[in-house]
């Protein structure tokens, strides 16, 4: 019974998590990955320079990749998070903002990196992109570097067997602690 346990939750990795993280970051190919430039420190604004997408890279996922840093005097069950808006511009039209966090997960790691799939364009309208991401307040994690990597041919992973992944772990835990 153990050793269906531990198989049923090696396939559950393999099918859950592991699958969705190459289908959202890894799949398709890298188009480009523009570095963005810091417009205020202060403010922790950045923005990227100008990049083309063109219909025929579709779908494409948009990632941003970024790195920070904080001090480590903090609340152990408290880690920092910051919440971001960020921008997508077209030839001068601008899209509605997207949220999306960025949390170090635990005080430990002072020095965190971030991947944050943003978007997944399933069609592309061919044009001129910029980028430009701001947070809502003062930001408790100053990052230090951030760079948007544009994939195109992008696969979304398919729920089914992302859900089938999570039901074998789940039986994979419960085999093993029937034991």
């Amino acid at each position: 019974m153990k050793t269906i346990s531990l198989i049923l939750l090696a396939a559950g990795m393999v099918l859950g998590p592991a699958y969705w993280i190459y289908a959202k970051f890894y799949s398709g190919s890298q188009a480009a990955l523009i570095p963005l430039t810091q417009l205020d420190a202060a403010a922790g604004t950045w923005r990227s320079a100008e990049f083309n997408m063109t219909a025929e890279m579709a779908p494409v996922g948009l990632i941003l990749k970024s790195q920070g840093s904080f001090a480590p005097n903090m609340e152990e069950n408290r880690p920092p998070k910051d919440l971001y808006a960020a921008l997508l511009g077209r030839d001068g039209e601008s899209a509605k903002p997207l949220g999306f966090e960025l949390s170090a997960g635990s005080v430990g790691n002072t020095n965190p990196t971030f991947n944050t799939h943003l978007v997944l364009f399933q069609t592309v309208k061919a044009g001129r992109y910029h980028l430009e991401i701001t947070p809502s307040g003062p930001p408790s994690i100053p990052l230090q570097k951030v760079d948007l990597e544009v994939r195109q041919h992008l696969v979304e992973p398919n729920p089914n067997i992302v859900m089938a992944g999570v039901l074998l772990l789940v039986f994979g835990i419960l085999g093993l602690v029937m034991v």
